[in-house]
């Protein structure tokens, strides 16, 4: 998501610093960013890395990454003004979740911490379907846990644009949480049909058993026991929130939201 945010920046002419673990991930912008080296997981490191930063997006829910405090006192002290966070449509949603209280104590303190702040509060990531491509390349089957799991779906284009122009122009974004979705409201079964028409070929799906989903989720992708659980849950279509369509990237962008069609056809040769 970080990728998004610099490359739409980027597109409207902004400097842009980038703070990452690995300098190498980065080379793809060349010498248009300043890439500094730095790790959340040390907030103490940060301040050089800030220094002359006035803007900052923030990713601060992923496994492996500590209380969000530390950070963002980090980032305040720093100098930095402004801080747009990603969090998450589940932070406003009437079910309690591990991924509700995560989201909402990393809102909190963004909003406690004295700095001007917009949360983007991001529905699921039609990217989030990109980890099919080995199976579908290879046996033109998907595997997953949810086959009619449902969500209003947003490329990550979409809310990386919506942070670009935050960051771009805080003013009128300034203490305002934006809910960032798709259009429309969409299946996991149906975005397979719709990878299946573009490659003009069948794709099957099949329905992995929880027990397996779960152990991938916490061995593969290292989520803590409770975030996996929280993600079952929600694949059985209990949250709500999931399937509300917002206008917020309408009312930013000045356009509709793009269709899970429409990433799926600038990414088929994943796929294919």
């Amino acid at each position: 998501m970080g990728g998004e945010v610099v490359d739409r920046l980027l597109e409207r002419g902004e400097k842009v610093r980038v703070l990452t673990r690995n300098p190498e991930g980065a080379r793809r912008w060349a010498e248009a960013v300043d890439v500094v080296t730095g790790d959340l997981a040390d907030p103490g490191s940060l301040g050089a890395a800030l220094d002359g930063v006035d803007r900052a997006f923030l990713l601060l829910v992923l496994p492996g990454i500590p209380q969000a405090g530390p950070i963002v006192a980090a980032v305040r002290d720093a100098g930095v003004r402004h801080v747009a966070l990603l969090s998450s449509i589940r932070a406003g949603s009437a079910r309690d979740s591990a991924i509700k209280q995560v989201n909402l104590a990393a809102e909190a303190v963004v909003q406690g911490s004295g700095l001007d702040w917009t949360v983007l509060r991001g529905g699921t990531f039609m990217s989030n379907t990109l980890p099919w491509a080995p199976s579908v390349r290879a046996e033109r089957v998907v595997r997953a846990f949810g086959g009619d799991f449902r969500s209003s779906a947003v490329d990550p284009r979409d809310v990386g644009e919506v942070a670009a122009r935050v960051l771009a122009d805080p003013a009128p974004h300034r203490s305002r949480v934006r809910t960032l979705t798709g259009g429309e409201v969409i299946t996991v079964a149906e975005q397979v049909a719709v990878l299946a028409e573009l490659l003009g070929e069948p794709v099957a799906f099949e329905e992995l058993p929880e027990a397996v989903a779960r152990a991938a989720m916490v061995d593969r992708l290292r989520y803590p026991p409770a975030v996996a659980d929280a993600m079952l849950t929600m694949l059985r279509n209990t949250d709500e929130s999931l399937v509300r369509v917002d206008g917020a990237v309408a009312e930013v962008l000045g356009r509709p939201p793009r269709s899970y069609r429409e990433w799926a056809a600038d990414h088929i040769e994943a796929f294919r």
